[in-house]
């Protein structure tokens, strides 16, 4: 059995802890001052630790708080924590350098997930100058995790895979708002959004062309094209990937914050 003790329970620590429940071989606790996320913890029957038990009785301890208040909490850590003790970052821009510089000594390593981790579909990228398996162990149990060999592919994984999600859920939110035109009110329109989705899944999943799969719907002079020509004449191609930018150049800020 692994003790897993997380700091900071928010909404990524929730998706984590929620992913790693569905494995017995976990021990989870967590140490938060907000009320609400106190309250989740007992809902959950996840023991609530003071911050010294966090880091005295776990073998990891995964740090789940906001880039600000990172130096503060490793002060805090630095005289309780364990030397022998894995610490896993999962804070966006806080850099390897800055987390060893005030954890001196430490085994450090700096993941970024994302929201799909609470239904163990995650993608976790990890940077660290250790080699272990374990941590890239229980990150792959959450989805999918992968070592990256330069620190800045984690500010993109922090835009693509982290932030990307809420670009997608914009999206599809303004899909369930037109289908409020369309449907009768004894239709769901989250059942049809999820029937919609699975199916653009089932299109790819065998790994398709997805220009391929575009032809296969678009016809000359038809609806497809004309909707499509608009995308592409407000360049919304190019919209998507600025946003990608965006918020990896945030990501690079907060390093140096």
């Amino acid at each position: 059995m692994r003790k897993i003790g997380f700091i900071g329970c928010g909404h990524m620590a929730k998706a984590l802890i929620k992913g790693l429940q569905k494995n017995s071989s976990y021990i989870i606790s967590g140490h938060d001052r907000n009320e609400a996320n106190l309250a989740w913890l007992e809902h959950e029957s996840i023991a609530q630790q003071s911050l010294e038990n966090i880091c005295t009785e776990s073998d990891i301890v995964v740090i789940c708080v906001r880039p600000k208040d990172m130096y503060d909490l490793c002060v805090s850590m630095n005289g309780v924590i364990r030397d022998d003790i894995k610490i896993v970052s999962v804070a966006a821009g806080v850099t390897l350098e800055n987390l060893k510089t005030a954890l001196p000594g430490r085994r450090i390593y700096r993941a970024m997930p994302n929201i799909g981790a609470k239904d163990n579909l995650g993608i976790t990228s990890i940077f660290s100058s250790e080699q272990d398996d374990e941590i890239l162990e229980i990150f792959n149990f959450l989805g999918k995790a992968f070592r990256v060999d330069n620190e800045e592919k984690i500010n993109l994984h922090t835009s693509l895979i982290g932030s990307g999600p809420a670009f997608y859920f914009e999206i599809i939110n303004e899909f369930e708002n037109r289908l409020d035109e369309l449907l009768p009110n004894n239709v769901s329109k989250r059942d049809i959004t999820l029937l919609f989705l699975t199916s653009l899944i089932s299109a790819i999943k065998n790994g398709e062309n997805l220009e391929d799969l575009i032809a296969s719907i678009k016809s000359k002079g038809g609806t497809t094209e004309a909707g499509l020509n608009l995308l592409y004449n407000e360049n919304f191609i190019k919209i998507f990937s600025d946003a990608i930018d965006a918020a990896k150049n945030r990501a690079t800020e907060l390093s140096m914050d």
